[in-house]
């Protein structure tokens, strides 16, 4: 038997003397693809839920290093002793990892204490001329600092997806060669939202 992919027209069959035509209307829905990336945007957390009216941009991504990952969930399986080479129940016993990683070629003050906590100074730094020049450094902080964001992803096939409240982990990844440049490691890992009716995450598509 030939197998014929049939949309949108009239086919005719013969069976002995018998001929007719039956016509094949499949509608087909337009699903929702993604590729690249336009851009990740930072907010605060709203305590009612839901995601925030204000997002910026707080730095360009390095090309190749985002990407986000639901892991599986873990199970715990029961057998019985009958039949041992298949669980008789399997039940969901934790959730499994969302995690947004991307890392950032760029970052002034500013971003640092968004996404590592910390503070700010001025001091005066000597140059390898020996000149002196008032700079403003970033100081990390000295305790551990809990950073939580609002995060949103949008690519250029206006597919986006939404984590209202993500716990930031940040991590410098800083080789002193010319064949690399300095970056920052974010992972955006979905906790649970305070919104009755948000999700860890939410994905739609802007028509």
């Amino acid at each position: 038997m030939v197998r014929r992919r049939l949309c949108l027209r009239c086919d005719s069959f013969n069976f002995g003397s018998i001929n007719f035509k039956i016509q094949i209307i499949m509608a087909i829905a337009k699903k929702t693809r993604s590729i690249g990336l336009s851009g990740i945007l930072f907010g605060e957390v709203q305590p009612g839920g839901g995601m925030p009216d204000d997002m910026t941009q707080i730095a360009r991504t390095l090309k190749g290093t985002a990407n986000f990952t639901t892991e599986q969930d873990q199970t715990q399986d029961f057998y019985c002793e009958e039949y041992p080479d298949a669980p008789e129940e399997s039940v969901v016993s934790e959730k499994g990892l969302k995690n947004l990683t991307f890392n950032i070629m760029e970052w002034d003050n500013d971003v640092l204490v968004t996404i590592f906590g910390g503070t700010k100074k001025t001091v005066n730094v000597k140059n390898l001329a020996g000149e002196e020049k008032s700079v403003e450094k970033y100081v990390a902080p000295k305790e551990y600092v809990e950073i939580e964001k609002a995060v949103r992803v949008l690519t250029p096939y206006n597919v986006g997806f939404d984590i209202p409240r993500a716990k930031i982990l940040a991590r410098f990844v800083w080789n002193l060669t010319r064949t690399e440049i300095a970056q920052i490691e974010i992972v955006a890992r979905a906790m649970a939202p305070a919104g009755a009716t948000d999700g860890t995450y939410e994905v739609y598509s802007i028509s």
